[in-house]
This record gives C-alpha cells, structure tokens and sequence, in this order.
C-alpha cells in the first residue's frame, strides 16, 4: 500500500514537474501561432509551489526523488527572478534621479465603491511627489476637479502633460516634470487600448517615455460570477466558454501589439522608459517581447512578488516600469492602496555611470 502511495505521488511529482517546465516556454510562443498554452503560463505560482512541496516532502520519505523538482526549479531560475525577488536590492536615498509613477487608475473609482469618484486617489499620487506620471484609465473631463489641466495644477514638480481619448471620455495622460519635444500614438485596429509615447527633455538629453494600455481581456464584472461559483450546469459552461473566447481574442491582440510596441522600442533614437498595465504576466509573450533589452524595474530594485492586480481573476504582476540600460533603477514600490482594481508602482532612475 505505501508503495502505491509513493508511486502515485511521483507520478504527480512529475505531472506537475512537466507542466512547470512547460509554464517556462509559454514566453517564447507567440498566441497569435498557438494560443492555448498562455493558461499554462497562468499556473506558473502554482506549478512552483507544488514543486517546492515536494523537495520538502521527498527530503523526508526519499531524498532522491527531490532531485527532480530541484532540477525543473533551478533550470527555470530566471523566470523565478521575474516574479519574485527575495531580498530588496539598488535603495537610494540621495535626492536627485528622476521618480516614475504608474497607475492604472479604474477612471478614478475606487475599487471598492465604483459608483462614483474617489478624490482620495488624487491626493495619493500628489503625496508620491513623481517627476514623471503615467495614468491609464483616467477620466478626460473638460472641468470639474478630474480634468487633466487641475489635476496638473494638483502634482508638485509637474509642469506639462499629454493625454489621449481611448474612448469617448476616457484615455491614458502623462504627465512630466520636463519639458516635451515631441509626442505621438500607437493605436490598434479593433481595439479600444492604445500606447501614447512623450518625447521629454531631461538635461540635454532627450528621452522616450511609453504609457501603454495594452488588451484587456474585456470581461464583465457580472461574468465573474462564474469564475467565483464553480459549476457543471450547461448554463455555465457555456460562459465559462465565452471567458475562454474572449481571453483567447485578448492573449492574440495583444502578442501583436507586443510586436508593435517592441518595433517601436527598436527603432526609437532616444533612451526610452516604458511603462504601464500590459494586462499580462512575468511569464508571457507579451513581457518577453516588450521587456526584450530593456531592464525591468522590479527585478533591479524590487522584493517580494509585487502582485499588481486587485481584480476577480487571479492576482499577478501585470504593471510594470522597462527602462534603456542608459539609466539605472533604485528604490521599486508597490503601494498597497485601495483606489483602483490596480496597485501603482515607481522606481527612481539615474542615468547610469558609464566607463
């Protein structure tokens, strides 16, 4: 009996192993080729811990079976580095270099009571003192305390601002502390997200900064009730169905705006900071694609596991700060603040000391 036992528990030690290792290539296929292995990538923490159990576990009944899952583990080191940092690296506590902000900010409604308007958010992001600030999902209102020229009047150190309609009276704005030489858009056929890129003066130097908004899978709130209410009715499945669809849709849009976005990256003159909500994982085309060259805020200067999203569907880090090597990164945050279904992070850059 304890040999069938045993024997069962490896053969699901090694399930799980293969389905780890399988979570590590998801980055490297493109859903517009083959889709469906992106909900692999969605049971990367999962696949981890239950490896990790079993180290413990096989340390105690046979050590040598722990072999397996330490190997599967160690060969995925760098993707563990992506989602978690261990210790806090790069603080800073000189005053100068320039402070980044991103938030996606629900168009200003708290998460909480998204009936109305949440002005609490807006003394949150005045208090960060930012010299840069990317905003996705703001309110564009042409008076009233959210319109951009008020809020801009609202933050220290700010002085100009872009901004764009993604919808009718929504859309990202950046605003900065330096002056801006130059400003455009990426905007996506069949798709209400959009990228905005603000050429900025630092010095003399000039500097690209993207706040993107990359797909969003486009579910409704009432549709997470099927996720919350496990079910085999017909009725469910089928909405479970068209969660699927509408997630498939989302993961192929976005892997083509990823490439998009990446052609833009390469062909850029300038140093470049990217920020914003990519609406997907450390572990997926899109952070591979985007992220390719560049240097991810958290990884150099963060800790912990910087979970940046409060919603229904499971709580990843989908928010992030990519910079040039030109600068390097201090002092990465999250803020555990309850103004939006996002958390807003920062980093402070300085440009880098080179030989």
């Amino acid at each position: 009996m304890k040999d069938i036992i045993k024997f069962s528990l490896l053969l699901l030690n090694i399930i799980f192993s293969l389905l780890l290792v399988g979570s590590y290539l998801v980055s490297s296929v493109s859903p517009e080729q083959i889709w469906y292995p992106v909900f692999l990538g969605l049971t990367y923490p999962y696949m981890l811990a239950a490896n990790i159990f079993f180290i413990i576990f096989w340390a105690f009944v046979k050590w040598k079976y722990a072999l397996l899952s330490f190997l599967v583990i160690f060969i995925g080191i760098n993707n563990h580095t992506n989602y978690i940092q261990l210790t806090s690296k790069q603080v800073y506590e000189g005053n100068d270099g320039v402070k980044i902000l991103s938030f996606n900010v629900h168009h200003f409604y708290s998460y909480l009571e998204n009936d109305k308007p949440d002005f609490n958010v807006i003394d949150f992001i005045a208090s960060q003192e930012a010299d840069i600030i990317c905003l996705q999902e703001t309110k564009l209102q042409r008076t009233g305390e959210l319109n951009p020229i008020k809020l801009k009047d609202r933050l220290p150190n700010i002085n100009h601002c872009q901004l764009a309609h993604q919808g009718e009276w929504n859309g990202p704005v950046t605003f900065t502390k330096y002056p801006i030489v130059n400003m455009g858009e990426i905007r996506f056929e069949d798709s209400g997200n959009m990228i905005m890129f603000t050429d900025i003066l630092i010095d003399t130097d000039t500097i690209r900064v993207y706040n993107c908004h990359l797909q969003s899978f486009g579910i409704k709130t009432n549709e997470y009730s099927v996720i919350d209410s496990l079910g085999f009715e017909g009725q469910k499945i089928e909405e479970m169905k068209l969660i699927g669809w509408k997630m498939r849709d989302a993961y192929i849009k976005r892997a083509r705006q990823a490439n998009e976005l990446s052609s833009h990256i390469n062909e850029c003159k300038y140093p470049v900071i990217v920020c914003g909500d990519f609406n997907d994982t450390p572990l997926s085309y899109t952070y591979n694609v985007v992220g390719d060259g560049l240097i991810d805020a958290f990884v150099e200067s963060g800790s912990g596991i910087s979970n940046t999203y409060r919603g229904k569907l499971p709580p990843f880090r989908i928010d992030y700060i990519f910079y040039s090597d030109y600068f390097e990164g201090f002092n990465y945050q999250r803020y555990k603040v309850e103004y939006s279904d996002h958390l807003p992070i920062s980093t402070l850059l300085k440009r880098r000391n080179k030989q």
